[in-house]
């Protein structure tokens, strides 16, 4: 029996979503490496690399003077400012926290769709989606708890570290969050290529301003690093796309959290951090509500709640 080119599309979507988790996970180990460069200074490089690959992409393809045509630049300016703001949560997460958990800790990004659904779009959410939501931040509290329970009897084994990382992986995820909301909304009147490098170009000029505050030479060892970043990132961004374009969201979804298994690899062999107990219990609760609610929203009517 043939197989038709219909019928492999989703299974090209979960390559493709698959193939997306592993480069921005791989990015984000990149990123951890360099722990001796201002923060502001890598997001810099690492967009500035990715802007000139898709820029040079679109320019062979033609397509360069299209995607730079909007109507909407102070959209495109707010977009990039949260997307900046989001990236530098995640970068401060991955710097201060072990790989896997920055990782799980921005699997609550799904609750905070919800939540914000709830709050800014007056979205009807009901009983049990807000019941996956509720057991979503038990496992973010099985994660967090061991190093930051106040109650404990040894408080000065507190890592400054462990609050900054844990607090920042969690304004990632609701900066994600929020950053999703607003692009679902601009991608109704923009193409994504179009939103893709308007964020680079807004994106390395606000962070550029910060030149004067600290920032090093980097050295030929960095460049590489940061010009492989920028490359696993926009490379990310393409397969995201193609991946949305092959298959339904709902079909790959689920697949987002092979990122958890790249993570502890990559963690593992480059840092020596394996997730622990605590990780992996919370880890799952955050899985599983984030498919209970993906569940819920596909079977769900238009009118039902």
């Amino acid at each position: 029996m043939s197989v038709s080119t219909q019928d492999l599309q989703p299974l090209r979507g979960i390559a493709l979503k698959v193939l997306y988790t592993f480069q921005i996970t791989l990015m984000l180990a990149i990123i951890k490496s360099i722990d001796d460069m201002p923060l502001t200074e890598l997001m810099f490089f690492r967009l500035l690399f990715a802007v000139l690959l898709i820029t040079v992409v679109l320019g062979l393809q033609g397509k360069l003077m299209s995607a730079l045509s909007t109507k909407r630049p102070m959209a495109h300016f707010s977009r990039s400012l949260l997307a900046m703001i989001n990236m530098g949560f995640t970068f401060v997460a991955v710097r201060f926290l072990p790989l896997p958990e920055a990782i799980t800790l921005q699997y609550t990004q799904p609750l905070f769709v919800v939540a914000l659904s709830a709050i800014f779009l007056s979205a009807h959410v009901g009983l049990f989606r807000w019941g996956a939501v509720a057991v979503g931040f038990v496992g973010v509290l099985i994660i967090t708890w061991p190093k930051l329970s106040l109650l404990g009897s040894d408080v000065s084994a507190i890592s400054h570290d462990d609050l900054l990382g844990v607090a920042a992986a969690i304004a990632a995820a609701i900066t994600i969050a929020l950053t999703l909301l607003w692009v679902a909304e601009l991608v109704r009147t923009e193409k994504s290529t179009t939103v893709a490098i308007w964020m680079g170009i807004y994106g390395c000029g606000m962070l550029l301003v910060t030149l004067p505050f600290g920032w090093t030479w980097p050295t030929l060892w960095q460049v590489g690093l940061l010009c492989l970043s920028g490359a696993l990132g926009a490379g990310g961004q393409l397969a995201l796309t193609e991946c949305l374009r092959a298959a339904p969201a709902a079909t790959t979804a689920p697949f987002e959290y092979s990122s958890l298994i790249f993570a502890s690899v990559l963690g593992y062999f480059a840092f020596n951090e394996l997730p622990d107990t605590h990780t992996l219990a919370g880890s799952a609760l955050l899985i599983v509500s984030g498919l209970v609610i993906l569940w819920r929203e596909q079977r769900r009517g238009p009118d039902r709640p």
